[in-house]
């Protein structure tokens, strides 16, 4: 058994503190020529920087190795570096964070409640009676109130909770207690499994954004460009021309840009949702006032691969009434692979539509039952973390994402430049197109502004989030 921190976890880590590293090296330089007035917070930045950046490239270069086996432990992380035999433990306990610290109105309020917020399972481990770790023994056991020291959380390491959990009862023997509560059941009702799973998701994620990216492409040099191109033309030969060609090109841009986005997020929109069977009803979410759609009132049609734009390979289960276009509710495979969804799910809304009383419902109920006879075999539900738990890769990943977001303002600034140009090709040559398309540009890019401010404080907020759980 071998406990390792997922790579991702540590990439993410090291790129933004070598940045903050950089940063804080380039402000230092340009110390040399700042004024008084400005040294001091200079000289602060420096300081954040550093600390921070060099906390952040430390938690992720330092080694962390957790070895298991029927000998005992090997382990080498940075509080702990001991191989430690079974007789000289007395217990290894999985239990969840203190619910109690600091009480509400102390001083160290918001800390602890962003601490709080962070942790999840964690392993203790308690030594046997005369066997010293060479470390202070800052926990406490919850089976016994023996003095013990936490190794690590659940959430930090490569490793699923119900594999772990399992191997190292294996190995541990009568030493392991498993203390951490179980996960949180639904409000009610039967829930579906998250589809695709983890790693297809990732994978379903990255070939949405790569499709999203080729589609922009394509709206910005096949139909963005192209009408400005034409707009200008058509202005230096006749005003008027120009300005109706202007209005078309408007609508026509419109038009693209609602299509494209709903080609783009329609799918996706679909991957972050919790679904649930309860009663009749599909449920949508996991809040109590989450959407409901009624699964036997006729309005329920199963749509094959490519009836419905941007969702690949993908059958879908959708809500379509009548004179009405469909509308996506349930993903029965996945849109990059085909591969269906986990069969007992299909199963479930299958066994409520085949009870319907309109043939509507029991039609789109028999291909669902020939869509199971194809599905794969049933898994194990997945486990839902704790409340409050967020593993590090949630705060990496979200980071990760929060990147991403910050490079789609970048880069839809470009947009706003293209149209300014084009506004300043034709300002002088014209009355009312030209300062159109600058007044046009002027309001795209205070848009902007907001879009960017809005990107840029996710991102420091993902970062604060990696931060605090870094300085814990």
């Amino acid at each position: 058994m071998k406990v390792r921190r997922p790579y991702f976890d540590r990439l993410v880590p090291l790129v933004f503190g070598m940045l903050l590293l950089a940063g804080a090296v380039g402000i230092a330089y340009g110390l040399m020529d700042i004024a008084w007035v400005g040294l001091f917070l200079s000289a602060a930045a420096v300081a954040l920087g550093l600390a921070t950046g060099g906390r952040l490239v430390r938690d992720a270069v330092v080694p962390f190795r957790v070895d298991v086996d029927s000998h005992g432990l090997s382990v080498r992380i940075p509080k702990l570096n001991r191989h430690l035999l079974w007789d000289e433990v007395a217990a290894v306990v999985l239990a969840d964070a203190p619910a109690t610290a600091d009480a509400p109105g102390t001083a160290d309020a918001p800390a602890t409640a962003v601490r709080r917020m962070l942790r999840g399972p964690r392993l203790l481990l308690v030594p046997a009676a005369g066997v010293s770790l060479g470390v202070p023994l800052t926990e406490k056991s919850p089976v016994d109130g023996q003095a013990a020291v936490e190794l690590f959380e659940l959430g930090e390491v490569a490793y699923k909770e119900d594999q772990f959990t399992r191997d190292l009862a294996l190995l541990a023997g009568e030493r392991f207690h498993p203390l951490f509560r179980p996960p949180i059941p639904p409000i009610s009702g039967v829930p579906l499994r998250h589809f695709p799973d983890q790693t297809d998701r990732a994978r379903l994620k990255r070939w949405l954004d790569r499709r999203r990216a080729l589609l922009f492409v394509g709206w910005y040099l096949l139909v963005l460009v192209p009408l400005l191109s034409l707009t200008i033309v058509a202005t230096q030969h006749n005003e008027l021309l120009g300005g109706i060609v202007l209005v078309v090109s408007l609508v026509v841009v419109g038009i693209v840009t609602t299509v494209v986005r709903h080609f783009t997020e329609s799918c996706r929109d679909l991957l972050d949702d919790e679904a649930r069977i309860d009663g009749t009803d599909l449920v949508i979410g996991a809040g109590p006032e989450s959407p409901r759609i009624s699964l036997v009132s006729g309005i329920v049609t199963v749509r094959q691969p490519g009836q419905l734009k941007g969702f690949g390979e993908a059958w879908v289960l959708a809500r379509s009434a009548d004179e009405e276009p469909p509308v996506p509710v349930l993903l029965l495979a996945d849109p990059r692979t085909g591969l269906l969804r986990d069969r007992d799910d299909l199963r479930a809304v299958e066994a409520v539509l085949r009870d319907s009383a309109d043939e509507r419902d029991r039609a789109a109920g028999r291909q669902l039952d020939e869509l199971a006879s194809q599905a794969p075999t049933s898994v194990a539900l997945p486990a839902r973390p704790s409340e409050g738990a967020q593993p590090a890769r949630v705060h990496a990943t979200a980071l990760w994402q929060a990147s991403k977001g910050v490079g789609r303002a970048v880069v839809l600034l470009g947009v706003v430049v293209t149209v300014m140009i084009a506004g300043g090709w034709v300002v002088e040559e014209t009355t009312v197109v030209g300062p159109a398309l600058i007044v046009s540009a002027i309001g795209m890019f205070v848009v902007w502004i907001v879009y960017a401010v809005y990107r840029v404080v996710v991102l420091l907020r993902a970062l604060l989030m990696l931060v605090a759980r870094v300085f814990r």
